[in-house]
């Protein structure tokens, strides 16, 4: 299965917010994502917000 990808998502729904999202270094606009070149704000079907670290 394919996941529906929008390079314009809601906030709290973007690429930059997902677990599988990997930052570019050299443009943090924009990554990857299981290999697949993403922008950073971006969005997908397959979206898993990134858990928060509580100390």
């Amino acid at each position: 299965m394919e996941p529906m990808y929008n390079p314009k998502a809601e906030p709290g729904k973007q690429c930059q917010e997902c677990q599988s999202f990997t930052i570019n270094p050299s443009n943090p606009a924009a990554g990857t994502c299981f290999g697949k070149d993403v922008i950073a704000e971006g969005g997908c079907t397959f979206f898993k917000k990134k858990e928060s670290e509580q100390k």
